[in-house]
């Protein structure tokens, strides 16, 4: 499934837009070098970290879309560094492992 069919199927919040992505994988964590050392390529990444290095280690790891959990929403900082990177950055409001559940039911992975 493609970034923006997840966004919209999902209900979440789109806070910036990337290029069109599928969804391979996803992979789930807030330590910086667990996932830039872990998480597969086009997964969908959910964390509850919301500063500028989430959209470095996004294009690191190329991830497909970086899902901020927990009604989180990004600072200013990783809001302008998302949009401009172009990196997909949505936000869903429950916890990781209940979101983490859903992107995989609707993804298929």
């Amino acid at each position: 499934m493609k970034v923006d069919e997840l966004a919209a199927k999902a209900g979440y919040t789109v806070f910036a837009e990337g290029e069109p992505r599928e969804i391979e994988n996803g992979y789930c964590g807030d330590f910086l070098s667990n996932i830039i050392s872990r998480a597969p390529d086009s997964c969908a990444w959910l964390t509850v970290m919301n500063n500028v290095n989430v959209a470095a280690v996004a294009t690191l790891i190329d991830c497909a879309c970086i899902i901020l959990c927990e009604g989180v929403a990004p600072d200013e900082a990783l809001l302008a560094r998302a949009k401009a990177l172009p990196v997909w950055l949505l936000g869903a409001k429950e916890n990781v492992f209940e979101e983490a559940k859903r992107v995989s039911a609707l993804c298929g992975i």
